[in-house]
C-alpha cells in the first residue's frame, strides 16, 4: 500500500468508529525511543524515518509534528504523502493538542493507543480539550487491520551482564526499590521503561537494534518480583539465576491477571505517569490503589558507579583504536578509489567488531559528506548514498555497545581542500566543545545553565545549532537516556558526579556542510570551598581531532592548551594498541598547534 492508501484505508476504520481524528504516538507500550519494527507505526503510515515526532489524522488532513533534528529529513520523506510537517521547537510552534482543539469541533472524539501513549501525555491532551468538550477514545490499535505485514515481536532470549561489569548485584537494586516503596507507603513499584528494567534486574537482550533491553515489564513488591517476559526468552540456568535474586517470571502477556490477582488485596502501587502507558495504568487503577511518583530507577542508572565509570573508559579506548584506524583506513584508500558514504560506515563497523568485547553498533552510524552533513540525522542509503571526493567535509556519528559500556562519538574531517568559511564553522563547533568540556560549576546546576558555554562561540559569531548539546548516555544500555540533558530547554535535573553526558555542539548549513564534534563527558567533583561543592568533566572519549581544517588564529590559550593535552592523552592511551604505521601516523595528527 501506499502512504495515501493507508490513509484512506485509516480514514475508513475512522468514520466506522466514529472517530473524527486519531493518533499515532510513534512510541511502544514502554515509551522508548528506538522500537521493534511491530511498533514501527508512525513509520508505517507515513513514511518518516526518524526517532522523533507524531501523525495525527483527521477525516480531511494528516500531519507529523517533529523537532529541528528532522525538518529536511521528514521534507523529503513526507512529499507526496498528503501529510503535512509541522516545525516543533521553534518560535511560534503550534504541538498537535494545540493543533486539534482549534481545528475539530467541538464534542469531536479523539482515538488513540491507549498501549502506546504515556498517561501525562493523554492527561496533557485532555487539558486543551476541554474549552470545546473533545473526548479521548482509547481504541487501542486501528492499524493493525490494515498493517497486514506486520512483523511480530523479536523472540531473542535475554542474557545476563555479570557483577563483575554492574558493580552492584540485582539483589541490591531490589532493595533499594523497597526502601523507596517503605519510603513511599506503598506494596508494589510497576516498572515499564526497558532500560529501567534491564538495569534493575542486570538483563540484557536483542529485542530492539542497538538498544540491548528486553521487552517486559517488571513489578517489585515488598517481599517478591516479578519479570513479565515472554517464556520462550528466558532460559532454565537464567530462571535459576533470576530466582536467586528474588525475581520470578511470568509471560509478558500476563501483567493484567497478575494485577486481578491483586484486586481484593487493597494493594497501593507506585507508578511512574511520565512514562507508564495509558492502558495498563487504567488497569492498575481499576484493581488497585495507586501513588504517582517518579520512577526512583531513572536517576540511579544514570548515577554510574566506579565499575561502571571504569567500563566506559575501557570501551573508549577500544573505541579510539576502532575509530584511528578507521581514519587512517579511510585517508590511505581516498587515494586509490572511490567509497560512499555506506561502504565507509560499514567499514567502521568492521573496525569496531574486531575488538572481542564488541557486543553491536549503540545506533544506525550518520555517515554523511558535504551537503549531506547538514542534516543531522542524515541516514545514507546504498545506492542512493553521496560518493567521497578529496575535498570538503565527511562527519560520522557512531557508537558501540560493549560488554562494559556504550559509546558515542562524533568526528568531522576534512577529506582535502576546504573554504575560509568551513575552517571557521569547524572551529567555532569546536571551540564549543571544549569550552564545556572544560567547565566548571556549582553542584545543583542543570544542564540548561551550562548549555550557553557551548553555543557562546557560535552566538558570537551569529551562529547556531538547533538540537541539544548533550544527553545522557546509559551504561551497556540505551545511547540517549535521562534524567539529564544539556541544552535550552529547562529541564528541573542537575548534572551529578557520576552521570555521562554526551558534549556534541554543531553548526549545519543547507546545501553546504555540516559539522559536529562529540565526545562523551564524566561528572566529578573538582573542589569543595567556602563557595560550595564545585563538579567539573573529564573526557572519555579518546579519538583525535584534525588540526589541519582549524583556523587556529580563532582559538584561545587555554583552549589550544586543552586541545594539545587531549591530543597527548589520546597519543599515550592509543598508540600502544596500534600497528606502528598507524601509531606514527597517530602522532602527526595529535602534534602540538
Amino acid at each position: 500500500m501506499t502512504i495515501p492508501e493507508k490513509l484512506t484505508a485509516l480514514r475508513k476504520i475512522m468514520e466506522r468508529e466514529s472517530l473524527d481524528a486519531y493518533i499515532i504516538s510513534g512510541t511502544d507500550p514502554h515509551n522508548s525511543e528506538y522500537l521493534p519494527e511491530a511498533w514501527q507505526q508512525r513509520k508505517w503510515i507515513s513514511g518518516f524515518t526518524g526517532s522523533y515526532g507524531t501523525v495525527v489524522v483527521t477525516l480531511k488532513e494528516a500531519g507529523l509534528w517533529t523537532d529541528t533534528r528532522y525538518f529536511i529529513q521528514a521534507e523529503k520523506e513526507l512529499a507526496g504523502s498528503g501529510i503535512n510537517m509541522h516545525k516543533l521547537r521553534v518560535p511560534d510552534a503550534v504541538d498537535y493538542p494545540e493543533w486539534l482543539a482549534s481545528v475539530l469541533p467541538a464534542e469531536a472524539r479523539v482515538g488513540i493507543d491507549g498501549f502506546c501513549m504515556p498517561v501525562n501525555d493523554i492527561k496533557s491532551l485532555e487539558s486543551y480539550f476541554t474549552a470545546k468538550k473533545i473526548r479521548v477514545i482509547d481504541k487501542t490499535d486501528l492499524l493493525g487491520e490494515i498493517w497486514l505485514d506486520r512483523p511480530g515481536l523479536p523472540e531473542a532470549p535475554l542474557f545476563l551482564l555479570k557483577t563483575e561489569f554492574t558493580g552492584k548485584p540485582a539483589r541490591e537494586k531490589i532493595n533499594s526499590v523497597r526502601e523507596y516503596l517503605q519510603e513511599k507507603q506503598a506494596d508494589y513499584a510497576l516498572f515499564s521503561c526497558l532500560d529501567e528494567i534491564a538495569w534493575l534486574y542486570n538483563i540484557r537482550g536483542r529485542d530492539v537494534s542497538y538498544n540491548p533491553v528486553v521487552i517486559s515489564y517488571a513489578v517489585v513488591g515488598r517481599e517478591k518480583s516479578w519479570l513479565f517476559v515472554k517464556n520462550r526468552k528466558v532460559s532454565a540456568e537464567i530462571s535459576k539465576e533470576l530466582a536467586a535474586n528474588g525475581i520470578e517470571i511470568r509471560d509478558y502477556h500476563h501483567l493484567f491477571l497478575f494485577l486481578d490477582e491483586l484486586k481484593k488485596t487493597d494493594a497501593v502501587f507506585c507508578l511512574d505517569t511520565d512514562t507508564l502507558n495509558y492502558a495498563v495504568y487504567n488497569k492498575v487503577k481499576s484493581v488497585c490503589r495507586l501513588i504517582e511518583s517518579k520512577s526512583p530507577v531513572v536517576l540511579w542508572k544514570s548515577i554510574k558507579n566506579t565499575t561502571e565509570s571504569e567500563g566506559f573508559r575501557k570501551a573508549c579506548i577500544q573505541d579510539g583504536i576502532a575509530m584511528t584506524r578507521f581514519f587512517y583506513w579511510l585517508e590511505d584508500s581516498l587515494k586509490k578509489q572511490e567509497l560512499t558514504e555506506t561502504e565507509v560506515a560499514e567499514k567502521l563497523t568492521a573496525f569496531r567488531q574486531e575488538c572481542p568485547d564488541y557486543i553491536s553498533d549503540s545506533f544506525h552510524t550518520i555517515s554523511a559528506y558535504g551537503m549531506n552533513a547538514a542534516l543531522p540525522h542524515y541516514s545514507a542509503v546504498p545506492g542512493q548514498d553521496a560518493v567521497l571526493k578529496t575535498k570538503g567535509l565527511y562527519l560520522v556519528d557512531s557508537g558501540a555497545q560493549y560488554w562494559y559500556g556504550t559509546t558515542d562519538i562524533t568526528r568531522t574531517i576534512p577529506l582535502g581542500e576546504l573554504t575560509d568559511l568551513e575552517k571557521e564553522d569547524y572551529t567555532l563547533v569546536l571551540k564549543g566543545m571544549i569550552n564545556l568540556a572544560r567547565c566548571i560549576f556549582p553542584k545543583g546546576t542543570a544542564g540548561a545553565n551550562i548549555d550557553i558555554v557551548a553555543r557562546q562561540p557560535l552566538w558570537d559569531n551569529l551562529r547556531n545549532y538547533g538540537h541539544g548539546t548533550g544527553h545522557g548516555i546509559g551504561h551497556f544500555l540505551c545511547v540517549h537516556e535521562g534524567p539529564q540533558d544539556i541544552r535550552q530547554t529547562w529541564r528541573n535535573q542537575p548534572i551529578l558526579s557520576g552521570m555521562v553526558t554526551s558534549d556534541e555542539p554543531g553548526m549545519y548549513r543547507e546545501g553546504s556542510h555540516g559539522i559536529r564534534h562529540e565526545n562523551m563527558i564524566l561528572c566529578h567533583p573538582i573542589a569543595v570551598n567556602e563557595f560550595g561543592e564545585w563538579l567539573g568533566f573529564e573526557t572519555l572519549t579518546l579519538c583525535y581531532f584534525d588540526t589541519s581544517a582549524l583556523s587556529i588564529e580563532l582559538l584561545s590559550a587555554e583552549e589550544k592548551k586543552w586541545l594539545n593535552a587531549y591530543h597527548n592523552t589520546v597519543y599515550e592511551k592509543l598508540s600502544p594498541h596500534l600497528q606502528p604505521e598507524i601509531a606514527d601516523w597517530l602522532k602527526i595528527k595529535t602534534q602540538k598547534i
